[in-house]
């Protein structure tokens, strides 16, 4: 009798167990990252960690969130053509786009940046006049800044493309973030110059479906921007 009553305690130990297991592992499934191609100057997936200059605190909020990861890397306009589709759960780096937000869910600021515009000094064509050609990478949000304005613009698929074109003189001005041009060495020549068209914040989106993750991104992000700020001040 008593060995019925230990098999029976071992059986409902082994199930609480599995149960338990099963909870855990509900409450915290795999996040799918797309972290865009073109931004692996910057930020890009090393061994299942980002990696780059403004990655330590994304890897700060991810780490703080509780949840693990899966990252894949994506072409800019492909990352956000799967976020809306529902087949990965986070989109970085992002800025908004109001486009966006009938399918996902900008986060709160993890760095600050701004728009540049990109020319080669020879370049006589004004930025804000009707003939005035811009290129920039395809998915870039920060086509809105030409609203506007009558010029042709033009989608490519990489940076230096772009400023192929503008030497080509195929194209007058790239719009790009500062982030990218400091990190992108193509871009450090004495034939170009750059000029700051206005400020952004760079953060992260998540898909609709998702608002809890949502949430807990934003608060470790909070914890994140507190911590840094209060080391920085002491």
């Amino acid at each position: 009798m008593r060995g019925k009553t230990k098999m029976h305690r071992y059986l409902v130990s082994v199930i609480l167990l599995v149960a338990m297991s099963a909870e855990v592992g509900a409450v915290t499934p795999e996040i799918r990252v797309g972290v865009g191609a073109e931004f692996e100057s910057v930020v890009s997936d090393e061994n299942g960690r980002l990696k780059g200059v403004i990655a330590e605190p994304y890897n700060c909020l991810l780490e703080g969130a509780g949840y693990s990861y899966e990252f894949v890397t994506l072409p800019l306009a492909r990352l956000v053509h799967e976020l809306r589709a529902g087949n990965i759960d986070v989109g970085l780096p992002l800025v908004h786009d109001s486009s966006r937000d009938d399918y996902a869910t900008f986060g709160n600021t993890v760095i600050k940046s701004s728009y540049l515009r990109i020319s080669v000094r020879s370049n006589q064509q004004k930025p804000d006049e009707p003939e005035a050609r811009y290129v920039y990478v395809r998915g870039f949000a920060g086509r809105a800044l030409l609203r506007g304005l009558d010029g042709r613009s033009f989608e490519v698929s990489e940076w230096s493309q772009a400023i192929a074109m503008l030497r080509r003189q195929r194209a007058d001005y790239v719009l790009i973030t500062e982030k990218t041009y400091g990190a992108l060495t193509e871009f450090r020549k004495t034939d170009l110059i750059a000029e700051k068209v206005s400020d952004l914040n760079v953060a992260f989106y998540v898909r609709k479906a998702l608002p809890k993750l949502a949430e807990a991104l934003n608060q470790s992000n909070n914890q994140c921007q507190t911590a840094k700020l209060a080391e920085t001040s002491g």
